[in-house]
């Protein structure tokens, strides 16, 4: 979100750069285009179409009012836009009843106001509802608040009667005088206020559609502070800057756009993902693992009648132990940080074993897959190791990030000596897999151990 709150604080910083260029000379960085009106004004109802689309998604995930009602904003801005700018402009172009520039603005104006209030109501769900017919009431009340706003713009008699050229939800018209001047003015503070509003929210969830949200209605701010101090009776045909930030506020939409159906792909490809791996595990569960756990519990029985039944009960044990890592690997979210699955995975293994697990995890960041997954299994190793042949008191488990990961996995059972040519051999300690499996990624591993002073596993990766 830092990179977001860059790109807000340069698009104040230009934006109102422009601004006082197009203050002193408003002619500046204008171009002569009498045909791109019609252009504009449709790009204009695409783009506020989309918001409200995308909005009415989230709403729908996440059954906030804040979002409804964001929706709702959009909604009216988009209905406007078609409704009273683009449909009157291509059916009588020439024509276009004084009422119905009057209804664009006011529509326009009311759309901000919405957006605004979107932004201040705190974050709390609507009812909850399975109706598939949502969709279409919320259209209806937003046909309704437009038709609503329409009929007082028509009833205001000759406050908007000065307004002329094409009807615009945005764009005041010739001439259009102070009091439209004070509405353009109202309308660019309350997207400016709920711009930043929209910053804060996205930095606390961690969400960069607000972001881009939240620089689009900073552009909206800074197009309606220009389209304010408009001269227009001498730029009727001319794309100003406040054109120019108008169209760059559509643009940023259209980014917000694909920021979001990328991250729906995403979190809809995750979690099918999660799915087949939960799949998987219960199938482990209810297969394999009980029919290890059986010829484990079965063979220990029979453990002293035979010494090859005493290995195929090691042999089982391994086994099961293994199947069980496979389920808490298939269920465990992809997602979820490093510390946190290392900390359950203690706390199941010492559970199992019988041993008191103290845990000293500090927070790594994200980490890729196989580096979590080599991790993870390196501790698992190293504790199940300690407990089967050391017999301690107690198993240390430490995880730090300095210039790398380090993990630490310390005992203080009865130890070895690390010369011993037992130690690896894969069968026996499995300190040789630990050290493949940390080299394999860049790192290091450091084995320390003695006779009765315990033993200290360290692996750093990169």
């Amino acid at each position: 979100m830092r990179a977001m709150r860059f790109v807000l604080v340069g698009v104040w910083v230009l934006g109102g750069a422009l601004t006082v260029l197009h203050g002193l000379n408003a002619t500046s960085l204008a171009l002569h285009s009498p045909d791109s009106t019609p252009v504009l004004e449709t790009a204009a109802a695409c783009g506020a179409t989309l918001l409200a689309a995308l909005s009415y998604g989230r709403w729908r995930q996440s059954r906030f009012a804040n979002d409804l009602i964001t929706c709702g904003a959009f909604g009216l801005l988009a209905a406007g836009n078609l409704l009273f700018a683009l449909l009157p402009m291509i059916a009588a172009p020439d024509s276009v009843a004084p009422a119905v520039r009057a209804a664009a603005f006011v529509t326009g104006a009311a759309s901000a106001v919405v957006f605004l209030v979107a932004c201040l109501v705190p974050e709390r769900p609507t009812h909850e509802s399975g109706n598939r017919t949502d969709g279409l009431l919320l259209a209806l009340i937003v046909l309704i608040v437009t038709g609503a706003a329409a009929f007082a713009a028509t009833q205001s008699g000759a406050f908007f009667s000065r307004l002329s050229g094409a009807p615009s939800t945005e764009v005041a018209g010739t001439n259009a005088g102070k009091s439209v001047a004070v509405i353009q003015l109202v309308a660019a503070g309350a997207f400016a206020l709920g711009s930043l509003r929209l910053l804060g929210r996205a930095a606390r969830e961690r969400d960069s559609f607000y972001g881009w949200l939240a620089v689009t209605a900073a552009l909206w701010a800074l197009a309606r502070t220009n389209f304010a101090f408009t001269p227009t009776h001498q730029l009727q045909d001319e794309v100003t800057i406040g054109d120019w930030l108008r169209v760059a506020a559509y643009l940023v939409a259209v980014v917000a756009a694909a920021v979001e159906f990328t991250s729906y792909w995403r979190r809809l490809a995750e979690s099918a993902v999660l799915e087949e791996r939960r799949r998987i595990a219960r199938d482990l569960h209810d297969g394999l693992a009980q029919e290890l756990a059986f010829i484990a519990t079965q063979t220990r029985a029979a453990a002293g009648d035979s010494e090859r039944l005493s290995m195929v009960s090691r042999s089982a044990e391994r086994a099961l132990d293994e199947s069980r890592r496979a389920i808490a690997a298939l269920t465990r979210p992809v997602d979820e940080p490093l510390e946190t699955a290392l900390a359950q995975q203690s706390e199941e293994i010492g559970g199992r074993l019988g041993i008191r697990v103290l845990l000293d995890l500090e927070p790594v960041g994200r980490v890729p897959s196989d580096t979590k997954e080599a991790l993870l299994r390196i501790a698992r190793e190293a504790m199940m190791n300690a407990g089967r042949h050391g017999r301690p008191s107690k198993i240390n488990v430490g995880l730090a990030n300095h210039d790398g990961i380090t993990l630490r996995v310390a005992d203080d059972g009865r130890g070895f000596r690390p010369d011993d040519p037992r130690v690896f051999a894969g069968d026996r300690w499995g300190v040789a897999g630990m050290r493949e499996r940390a080299e394999s990624l860049g790192g290091r591993f450091h084995l320390q151990s003695r006779p009765f002073r315990g033993t200290k596993v360290e692996v750093w990766v990169p």
